[in-house]
């Protein structure tokens, strides 16, 4: 109960946000990688220093692929070793004149896969940038295997940041909590990540 009323409560401050700051807020649709943690040290300067390519998003998800190193999602204080290899897009589809978009998040690796579609509420904090808290239920095809999205199916409720970093390319960054997700002692696990993607 403790989890649900957390998650309420996020809900309720972006909720009670003011409404007209949603008219400055990021608009639009978009498509994107989300950036492996393992290699935040490379992927980082390379998205700072290409901030206006939208190329970007590609070429890391290509270098992703290529890559043989694990994919790993983790927490500041507890590293998942067990986290497949593969590749994790996120998108959004935004909803005109509403608060509200479609989420979705993929995940493809050797071992399993994980599909998360989700609703969120989108409040507008500034010029081209919104934060975001959204609930959805991920379906992971292979139980017990960690995929940056859980290890089991589930409710996933999600808050975040998305802003818009050039004409097309959008920058965003988000915390997942997986309610049947849980580690080794039984706690629930958050998921951080953060990502670029195109605006079309």
């Amino acid at each position: 109960m403790g989890v649900w009323r957390h998650s309420l409560s996020v809900c309720l401050v972006v909720a009670a946000a003011a409404p007209a700051a949603a008219e400055s807020g990021f608009q639009g649709s978009y498509v994107g990688v989300v950036v492996d943690p393992n290699r935040t040290g490379d992927a980082l300067p390379s998205l700072l220093t290409t901030i206006n390519q939208s190329n970007w998003v590609f070429d890391e998800a290509l270098r992703q692929y290529r890559s043989t190193r694990p994919t790993t999602t983790v927490t500041p204080t507890s590293p998942d070793s067990q986290a497949p290899r593969g590749n994790q897009f996120q998108g959004r589809v935004d909803f005109a004149n509403s608060p509200l978009s479609l989420r979705g998040t993929v995940f493809v690796g050797e071992s399993t896969t994980a599909v998360l579609p989700s609703l969120s509420y989108d409040v507008g904090v500034g010029k081209n940038t919104n934060i975001y808290a959204g609930v959805g239920y991920a379906v992971v095809d292979a139980p017990a295997v960690s995929t940056p999205i859980g290890n089991q199916s589930g409710v996933v409720v999600t808050t975040g940041l998305e802003a818009a970093a050039g004409k097309n390319l959008v920058i965003f960054g988000d915390a997942k909590l997986n309610l049947n997700d849980r580690t080794p002692d039984g706690s629930s696990k958050v998921r951080v990540q953060f990502g670029a993607g195109l605006r079309f």
